[in-house]
């Protein structure tokens, strides 16, 4: 079996499918292999699976930017992100965090945001590729605020936190898998998540809406299979999969990455993807953001 994940190494959509890969092979008794297949906003991996044999053997370990962002995001598409797959069930929900160099003279959001009013344009900050959840999630951030800063994108959340060591970005987002170890190492400081409420992990780290009241995004992952894969299939890879994220190792591990395991039935994940199309639509026309 394989698992596609459209991100590269070191993301967190890489990090949460391979803590669930081996758990997954031990449960069905057979190879769990992840391949990343990066690019166009992840719509490369999603369009790979759409494309597949449905025969239960190709799921796509898939998010916001493949699947809930990509019908607004693209104009010509390959897929289509309900009717081309089976939505198995949600995995993880999780926040992401801000963060700005320790040097850096921003001690707080609300000292990021005075700035950019102050002087639009000139801050800089990076993300994980055009339409991704940190660009996405950045640019919510900018429109309820009012602000005006600088998208500089990468090939990855990870190479996006390198290139703020070298001071090429003023600030970035990414999950707590992305972040904690500049965090923790004194060179990166956290300003903000993007949750309603302040997480158990970084209990002095505010939320946006602190600063820009509302605001609210969540990450999510989730497993998804090709269209017409059999119903019985689907049916054990959910049961399957459920009985995985549950496995009490697999709950701390996550745990300390201050994701939540939210597994769903078929139904709730389509329906949940569903909403998620909708309300990312109407921030990517707002931002006027367009794939490439």
């Amino acid at each position: 079996m394989r698992i596609i994940t459209g991100f590269a190494p070191g993301g967190a959509g890489d990090v949460v499918a391979r803590i669930l890969a081996p758990k997954l092979s031990a449960i069905l008794g057979q190879p769990v292999v992840v391949e990343n297949r990066p690019g166009a906003s992840g719509t490369i991996g999603a369009n790979l699976v759409a494309k597949a044999q449905p025969d239960g053997y190709t799921l796509l370990h898939g998010e916001i930017s493949g699947i809930a962002a990509a019908r607004s995001l693209y104009a010509q598409l390959p897929y289509d992100p309900i009717k081309d797959f089976v939505h198995v069930t949600r995995l993880v929900t999780f926040p992401l965090v801000v963060v700005v160099p320790s040097a850096s003279s921003l001690t707080s959001l609300k000292e990021l945001v005075a700035q950019a009013k102050a002087k639009p344009g000139m801050l800089r900050y990076g993300a994980a590729g055009v339409g991704t959840a940190p660009h996405l999630f950045l640019e919510m951030m900018n429109r309820m605020a009012g602000i005006n800063t600088e998208a500089i994108h990468y090939k990855g959340s990870t190479p996006a936190m390198t290139a703020m060591l070298t001071g090429e970005i003023d600030y970035s987002i990414g999950s707590l898998s992305t972040t904690n170890v500049q965090v923790r190492a004194g060179k990166f400081r956290a300003i903000a998540v993007t949750s309603a409420s302040a997480i158990p992990n970084m209990p002095n780290v505010p939320p946006i809406s602190n600063v820009v009241p509302g605001y609210e995004a969540i990450m999510w992952h989730g497993l998804s299979a090709p269209a017409k894969t059999p119903a019985p299939i689907v049916a054990k890879l959910q049961r399957d999969v459920v009985r995985a994220m549950r496995l009490p190792e697999v709950k701390e591990h996550l745990d300390r990455l201050s994701m939540d395991v939210s597994v769903t039935t078929t139904d709730e994940y389509t329906a949940y993807i569903k909403r998620q199309i909708d309300m990312w639509a109407k921030v990517i026309r707002t931002a006027n953001i367009r794939g490439n």
